[in-house]
């Protein structure tokens, strides 16, 4: 028995299970040599007489694509909800009825229990006019010129990431608005994290799960944000503090009207109406990290999806969709924000996405 599984153990070339695997990828894409063993074993049986587990089977069973590539359909539910249309004067225009497919990332599930999971939507791929008209109000120039993007097939958190999602993956919690000020802070989106947090906590995901997470591209956000919309914002021409968490009018900061204007505080990741990619507050709430360095215009913008980046490793990053502290215009789809890759905020967070597999 010894001596045939030391015959095995030298076909596989010695490796342990931790070799088998690298970043998700096989690395020993021939595990069977060519030299006959005393008799015929399977995987499983081979496997088994070197003590490994079946586990393990399933890593060797292929080695022509990651865990994460095999596993990913299967794990796809759906999900039926409503989204809604507002008009100029913030009237509900109409309700829609909507669906997604979508993962909660299986790896946090023990840790996620009783909160909102780390729940990953599929949009679709297609294309779409980034930036916005001159006319659109509000407009900037950094907005513009208006290109169209063709934007591939991935998967973006339906929820910005939550205190209690970043301290599962990162152990610590580096939000100011902590349950000894707030009442159940853990589905509150983890704000005071930095770029350079946002991507580390990408990273480490990545490792945990075999699958690619990291932050959106700027021309995914938007994607993703308009949701087919060309309007001001997902929901129509304007927005309300019923459906968003943002300061509607910095001009009554002294009147008794304030309360009604301003919550002076993020709320639950997953408040108010989705948007009809079944994303939720994609205006306001926190600002939200891309992966995109910061350019002035969008000139010479590149047509893909991609992040768009200068070569400047001191080079600011993009930030998208406007906060509770902020106001109209920086909530709108195509506004742009911008911080250094260390500057934080109690205002600052973010979202990830998961590149779909081919």
């Amino acid at each position: 028995m010894q001596g045939q599984r030391d015959q095995i153990h030298n076909r596989l070339n010695g490796s342990k299970t931790i070799y088998l695997l690298k970043n998700g990828t096989c690395q020993q894409p021939s595990l069977w040599a060519s030299t006959p063993l005393p008799r015929s074993y399977s995987r499983r049986q081979a496997l088994k007489l070197l003590g490994l587990s079946a586990a393990t089977a399933m890593v060797t069973a292929g080695c022509h694509s990651t865990p994460s590539q095999r596993g990913l359909d299967q794990l796809l539910k759906i999900s039926r909800f409503k989204t809604i249309q507002l008009g100029s004067q913030g009237e509900v225009l109409a309700k829609k009825s909507m669906q997604v497919s979508y993962f909660d990332e299986p790896a946090l599930r023990s840790q996620l229990r009783r909160v909102l999971p780390l729940r990953m939507v599929q949009i679709p791929a297609g294309k779409f006019l980034m930036g916005s008209p001159a006319t659109e109000l509000n407009h900037t120039d950094q907005e513009g010129p208006q290109q169209t993007i063709q934007v591939p097939t991935f998967y973006m958190g339906a929820f910005a990431v939550t205190q209690r999602q970043y301290e599962a993956v990162m152990d610590n919690n580096p939000a100011y608005f902590v349950d000894d000020q707030v009442e159940n802070a853990a589905n509150l989106p983890v704000e005071q994290v930095s770029w350079q947090d946002a991507e580390l906590f990408c990273k480490q995901l990545s490792e945990l799960t075999g699958r690619i997470y990291r932050l959106p591209s700027e021309a995914e956000w938007e994607y993703a944000c308009r949701a087919g919309t060309t309007t001001p914002f997902c929901y129509g021409e304007s927005i309300t503090t019923e459906i968003v968490n943002f300061f509607a009018d910095f001009t009554v900061i002294d009147t008794e009207n304030y309360e009604e204007n301003y919550r002076n505080i993020p709320v639950a990741a997953d408040s108010f109406w989705p948007n009809a990619f079944g994303l939720y507050n994609m205006h306001g709430n926190v600002l939200e990290w891309c992966a995109d360095d910061y350019h002035e215009t969008y000139q010479d913008r590149p047509s893909d999806a991609k992040p768009w980046l200068s070569g400047d490793s001191q080079a600011s990053k993009v930030m998208r969709g406007g906060s509770w502290f902020n106001d109209t215009p920086f909530c709108r789809s195509a506004s742009r924000d911008k911080n250094t890759r260390t500057g934080l905020s109690n205002s600052f967070g973010f979202r990830v996405v998961c590149e779909a597999m081919n």
